[in-house]
């Protein structure tokens, strides 16, 4: 298996002039991914605590390695996405309290109620998720024309999750390789990850009065059918997901992933740097 996690933190600024709608022409766009940025750290959250806790059970040393680094990256993640909730409420949205309502009613108690094979299950799929939304978006370049900033930020962002794309799916067939078992994750999963994110889509779209706009309806449409054909590619991805011998590694990003993150760590300066060995240390033992 030819996999290079690496931990790094994201340590650009997000200065305050960051525009509300920061893909100039695409108001949409800007709002969904803004949409998903909300969603991040508590989603980044759930996988850690996950993981950590099934760390006891892992007698094999090289997934252990990784899903330490995996842990490192995702919490990474969270943090960066949390600096730039600054830049939302300097620009008047509201979306503290549903971000607080989704911790709380969706991840904390799916974690009280929620076996531990199950929440593996959950996560394996949302990062399948994660890493094809990364491929769509980094392959078809929709962010090109975006504010540096957030065009860093997300590509780095999606750049990791496809670096790390198989960590999750292995650590379910090591706890609970059961096909019935990632289909219980898939039903559990698709449905609100979809619900959440395009519901606080709107919800920011609306916060801007921009929702009934018929450009804003024809850019959905562009984004979903004929320009980015994201519902046709999705149900795609959804559907290899369910096949019987999946595997993430089917996915060949490696090389698109590893140009990102370069570039981003090139930068002068730096956009993304590697953690120290030190800090890594200090996170493999935590986890």
């Amino acid at each position: 298996m030819n996999e290079t996690i690496t931990p790094r933190r994201f340590v650009s600024k997000m200065d305050s002039d960051i525009p509300k709608h920061w893909l100039p022409g695409n108001e949409f766009v800007s709002s969904l991914l803004n949409a998903y940025t909300i969603l991040v750290p508590a989603n980044e959250g759930f996988y850690v605590r996950t993981l950590k806790e099934c760390m006891p059970q892992l007698h094999d040393q090289r997934l252990r390695e990784r899903c330490a680094k995996f842990i490192h990256q995702e919490a990474q993640h969270g943090v960066a996405h949390v600096r730039y909730w600054e830049n939302l409420d300097d620009q008047g949205y509201r979306f503290r309290v549903f971000e607080r309502n989704v911790d709380k009613l969706v991840f904390r108690t799916m974690e009280k109620l929620g076996p531990l094979w199950l929440r593996v299950s959950l996560v394996s799929c949302v990062e399948h998720i994660n890493a094809y939304v990364g491929h769509e978006f980094l392959s078809q370049n929709v962010l090109a024309d975006a504010d540096p900033r957030i065009k860093d930020l997300m590509e780095w962002h999606f750049a990791e999750e496809i670096e790390h794309r198989r960590v999750a799916f292995d650590l379910l067939q090591h706890m609970a390789p059961s096909y019935p078992v990632r289909l219980l994750g898939f039903a559990l999963t698709v449905g609100l990850f979809y619900l959440l994110m395009g519901g606080q889509a709107i919800a920011l779209l609306r916060q801007d009065r921009l929702l009934w706009r018929r450009k804003t309806w024809t850019q959905i449409r562009s984004h979903l059918g004929a320009g980015h054909h994201m519902l046709r590619r999705t149900l795609r991805h959804l559907l290899d997901y369910l096949r019987p011998g999946f595997h993430p590694s089917q996915m060949a990003d490696d090389t698109m992933a590893e140009k990102v993150l370069t570039r981003l760590a090139a930068t002068a300066p730096p956009t993304v740097v590697a953690t120290g060995r030190t800090q890594r240390k200090a996170w493999e033992q935590a986890a």
